[in-house]
């Protein structure tokens, strides 16, 4: 039926399709437009309160005790962490583990150890044993492992230390290699 239009009728037909077409695709545009927005309204005031009661509530805790609270946090941080690289390992360069390993190596039974002591003067270091022996015999041959060990120097047990024969409190004071 469009073959048998004349040109000029032609013309006409086809403009008012190209109208009708594009009031159409106006129409559905406005109406995914208005069906997004009455979806998507409620959700964008809700969103929009919470975020002004978030932005309310930051504002009076940064006025807050807590950030007071915060801030002598922070600086104990810092104090805490200041002190832990004065601990460092890299400034540790005489190893007191290694001295507590080497001397509880060489212990042996019927020897309690009660203390380790470190002393270091003038870059001259002064390690020392306390403990309880069972008898006397425990404490000689305790001291002549650490003696031949070969890692400490100048092992001396005082005399006194053997003058019990059973439980005896001794103290051994030796020099690291």
């Amino acid at each position: 039926m469009f073959k048998l239009l004349t040109e000029e009728e032609k013309y006409k037909v086809a403009h008012e399709y190209a109208v009708r077409r594009v009031i159409v695709v106006l129409f559905a545009l406005v109406l995914v437009v208005a069906v997004g927005i009455i979806g998507l309204l409620p959700s964008y005031v809700l969103s929009n309160a919470r975020y002004n009661e978030a932005f309310e509530r930051t504002k009076n805790l940064n006025n807050s005790e807590e950030r007071k609270n915060e801030l002598k946090l922070q600086s104990w941080l810092e104090e805490t962490n200041s002190k832990l690289k004065v601990l460092s390992p890299v400034l540790d360069t005489d190893r007191p583990s290694d001295f507590l390993e080497r001397v509880l190596g060489q212990k042996i039974t019927g020897i309690s150890i009660t203390g380790f002591s470190w002393l270091k003067v003038r870059n001259k270091i002064t390690l020392s044993v306390s403990g309880v022996a069972l008898d006397r015999q425990t404490l000689v041959v305790f001291k002549n492992r650490i003696n031949s060990s070969g890692h400490f120097l100048e092992v001396t047990l005082p005399i006194s230390n053997l003058a019990k024969d059973k439980n005896i409190d001794f103290q051994l004071k030796f020099s690291p290699l």
